[in-house]
């Protein structure tokens, strides 16, 4: 995930997330799998298979990436928020957006496929508090947490044509997340570069 480095944002994560340094002790990334905190045999099974092939594109602050396994292809748009600890990065909140299959009777924007927002802290959040999401200073969606495991914790959000446009058209955001001693912390990150992503992923899931 180093590819995914928010280097330009570095000193100001630092300043406004300090809390979080503490209890990021695990790199982690987004799984393909529509299951990521899953650790039945069948991992074990999938370990001895070739790896998929990636390919990967740059939009601004957002990476398109896509992987081909056995004829299909699962694409998502990400990008990862890391602070420095120790001469090392550490990811402190890794967001990526997909074209959800479970939700590919509805259409989201212009009878595009729905997406589906998902996020990943570390652990020792306040999990009743969710994590908010603002572009440009405006509410745009709350992920509740669905799960956590050694990665960290996982909440997620179906993306309904209100939040897409949202974030389609800001240029700055920020998660909000409260610790478990009550403090908030606030996660910037940059919307630029989301929206040809965006348009790029649903006109694939499309095809």
């Amino acid at each position: 995930m180093n590819k995914f480095s928010k280097s330009g944002m570095k000193r100001d994560l630092r300043i406004i997330a300090p809390a979080l340094i503490f209890m990021a002790s695990i790199n982690s990334s987004l799984a393909q799998s529509p299951d990521p905190a899953g650790q039945g045999p069948e991992q074990t099974q999938a370990a001895t298979k070739p790896a998929p092939a990636m390919k990967s594109r740059k939009f601004d602050e957002w990476y398109y990436r896509c992987t081909s396994s056995e004829g299909a292809d699962a694409c998502e748009v990400a990008q990862v928020a890391q602070v420095t600890r120790d001469g090392e990065n550490v990811n402190i909140l890794t967001l990526a957006i997909a074209a959800s299959p479970a939700l590919s009777q509805g259409k989201g924007e212009k009878g595009k496929p729905r997406l589906m927002l998902t996020a990943l802290l570390p652990l020792n959040v306040f999990l009743p508090a969710g994590l908010s999401i603002k572009a440009d200073g405006k509410p745009v969606a709350k992920l509740a947490y669905r799960n956590c495991n050694q990665s960290g914790c996982w909440a997620q959000q179906a993306l309904d044509t209100k939040m897409t446009a949202a974030l389609k058209k800001g240029s700055a955001a920020e998660g909000l997340v409260r610790l478990m001693n009550g403090q908030n912390v606030n996660i910037r990150f940059s919307l630029k570069g989301l929206k040809p992503a965006l348009d790029e992923l649903q006109s694939t899931a499309a095809r």
